[in-house]
């Protein structure tokens, strides 16, 4: 199986000549690398370009504005598709390193069947932990929970989130506070979005990610998306792979906080939306967005225009 891999860029550019590099070791070695640079204000492009432009397994895409994450991803998800003739496309962030040598040979006999749309696998951040999975159930009273809570906060009801709880914990025998632990198997949650497989089950349907978010809260909509076309999320930790984390989000921001939390809240607001949406509309408005780029690839540009 021929893999797309699709590593999206803005200014950091030397964590994505790290991130290509660290393919070389990889015992599968049946890939196309996709790197979409999201119009850098920086020499990004040219660093990459000066790289990689005469190597036939990398194909280097610049888009015309800055279009976010998921957007951005799409990009390459869409020239994947449309044009490298993939259905098989792993996602990942520029910073993250492939330190385990089989990871692609896994992914490629991995056996999906025909209900798995998007496989994680252990993702070890800088503390050494594993980052995956994200205990979460995709549905619209979680969502909406997230989007209440720091509302309650923020004008001080947070009395009634105690008051609830007493009351719906009323009449039960007290327990540890400390759950027992659980595989991921045992408990919904969704997949950490610096490095998503997305399976042919789900390429087929839809053109990428949900494109509405511009940063953060992609992975609780990917998983509330995969629940409403009928797809599953699946976790495993037979592989791994190391992710640096925030290093594009340092080198754009400043206040990276207060960038985070506006965000995401923005984020959370269009999940609410999507957790309220069917099948179709979500499909609708995924497959019909337009995408322009330019390939610099063999000293030659051309420049590309998808309209769904």
């Amino acid at each position: 199986m021929e893999i797309g891999i699709v590593i999206l860029n803005y200014l950091n550019w030397t964590d994505t000549v790290e991130c290509i590099d660290s393919l070389k070791n990889q015992t599968h070695q049946f890939f196309q690398v996709v790197v979409v640079d999201n119009a850098s204000k920086n020499e990004s492009f040219a660093e990459l370009t000066s790289r990689y432009e005469n190597n036939e397994k990398i194909h280097l895409l610049q888009t015309e504005e800055n279009l976010g994450f998921a957007k951005g991803n799409n990009t390459g998800i869409i020239y994947c598709k449309s044009v490298l003739g993939l259905e098989n496309i792993l996602v990942i962030n520029n910073d993250v390193i492939f330190t385990d040598v089989n990871y692609l040979a896994f992914l490629s006999e991995f056996d999906c069947g025909e209900d798995i749309g998007v496989v994680g696998t252990k993702i070890i951040g800088l503390d050494g932990l594993n980052q995956n999975p994200h205990y979460f159930n995709p549905t619209h009273k979680a969502v909406l929970r997230e989007y209440a809570l720091p509302l309650m906060r923020k004008y001080h009801l947070g009395g009634l989130l105690v008051l609830g709880s007493k009351i719906k914990n009323r009449g039960r025998i007290n327990t540890p506070t400390r759950l027992p632990e659980t595989i991921p198997s045992e408990r919904p949650y969704v997949l950490h979005g610096s490095a998503i497989f997305l399976t042919k089950n789900y390429v087929k349907q839809l053109n990428g990610l949900y494109p509405e978010t511009f940063l953060y809260y992609e992975e609780e909509i990917l998983g509330l998306v995969c629940k409403k076309i009928g797809l599953k999320m699946l976790y495993t930790d037979e592989v791994e792979i190391y992710h640096k984390e925030d290093q594009s989000s340092q080198m754009s921001f400043q206040n990276l906080e207060g960038i985070k939390q506006k965000f995401a809240r923005k984020s959370v607001k269009i999940g609410l939306r999507v957790s309220r949406m069917n099948p179709e509309k979500i499909t609708a408005i995924t497959n019909k967005q337009s995408y322009s780029f330019i390939l610099k690839k063999d000293g030659k540009v051309k420049k590309y225009t998808f309209h769904h």
